[in-house]
């Protein structure tokens, strides 16, 4: 072979024919869609997983912090005889409503309350706060006793064994009760559902679980607590004690009911056994009531803060009576939880 033959066949090698670049084209492009397309499938996995990992933190979260309270609920040191309390802000008779004042957190006879898909008459959490689904109240003394400085108008209970003294912090002079004594702050909460302060990209505004507390005044004020809890139910097991039957609170059937269905008496009761019961029926002369509630059934349906446009949500959650249905494009995780109440 010549070098002019080598020449001309190397410069026939040169370049791409137009066929050969347009398959070269459709081939690249086919790749790069596919690419693109495990891109976009591996960014709303991450999206989807990261979502449903914060609701399950969230679920844990406000579980924990309704399910801690729930358990407290009544505990007013070492006193179990809530009668004997007494002091310049002595306790009040439950009314079932939230007043402004320092009133909601002196009924310490109610340490348990609830309302069933409604705000009722709960003047510290008004129509334009109320979302929807249940309320829950609970009522304690911190369990840790206070050794500084008290605050003027805080409510707090000083006592011991058996004897106790309701009173804002500027009158703790006047309210003593026999040593040994501890003093500790009154707890008064109520959960519920409200709009988040929180926007989403879109700006539309997701659910949160909130609380009223007492404030510094004693007053009931508002916090948010979790971004993305949009449902709270909860049923409560009553139990039926028999003065005729050796029966302990173990081994026995509860009536679970909503909360519009729990009697007054049956929230005010402070017994939680058959003995108990009968000790306070004797020193009442009150065989009349003879039901408390025990158990705290507990539902919390949380969703992702906001929408995942390519998810779609048709579902009926059931909490208990309550049906909720849904049509939208949010991941939704529902939890549950059964508290054993102090009583």
């Amino acid at each position: 072979m010549t070098a002019n033959d080598l020449t001309s066949s190397t410069s026939m090698q040169r370049g791409l024919t137009l066929i050969e670049i347009m398959i070269a084209l459709v081939i690249g492009s086919v790749l790069i869609a596919g690419a693109g397309k495990i891109f976009i499938s591996s960014k709303r996995n991450v999206e989807a997983q990261l979502n449903l990992q914060q609701i399950q933190e969230n679920a844990r979260y406000a579980l924990d912090l309704i399910s801690r309270d729930l358990r407290r609920a009544g505990y007013f040191g070492g006193l179990k005889n809530i009668t004997a309390v007494e002091g310049t802000a002595a306790p009040l008779e439950a009314d079932g409503k939230c007043p402004l004042g320092n009133a909601w957190g002196r009924m310490l006879a109610r340490p348990l309350f609830g309302l069933n898909d409604t705000n009722g008459e709960y003047a510290c959490i008004p129509d334009s706060d109320y979302l929807r689904g249940d309320i829950v109240v609970t009522r304690y003394a911190h369990p840790a006793a206070v050794t500084g400085p008290l605050s003027d108008k805080q409510l707090y209970l000083r006592s011991n064994s058996s004897a106790g003294a309701l009173f804002t912090g500027s009158e703790s002079d006047s309210n003593q009760v026999a040593e040994p004594s501890i003093v500790q702050k009154i707890t008064a909460r109520a959960y519920y559902i409200r709009p988040s302060t929180t926007l989403c990209p879109d700006g539309s505004v997701p659910p949160a679980l909130w609380r009223e507390t007492l404030d510094s005044n004693g007053r009931p004020a508002a916090e948010e607590l979790v971004t993305g809890v949009e449902q709270l139910q909860l049923q409560y097991g009553v139990i039926d004690f028999d003065p005729d039957d050796d029966m302990s609170s173990y081994g026995v059937s509860y009536r679970y009911l909503d909360a519009d269905s729990v009697t007054g008496s049956e929230w005010d009761a402070p017994f939680a056994s058959a003995s108990e019961w009968r000790e306070w029926a004797e020193l009442t002369s009150n065989s009349a009531v003879h039901s408390t509630v025990l158990l705290a059934r507990v539902w919390l349906l949380l969703r992702a803060a906001c929408t995942e446009p390519l998810l779609t949500n048709r579902r009926t959650y059931a909490m208990g009576s309550h049906h909720y249905a849904v049509d939208d494009h949010f991941r939704r995780q529902l939890y549950s939880t059964t508290v054993q109440l102090r009583n």
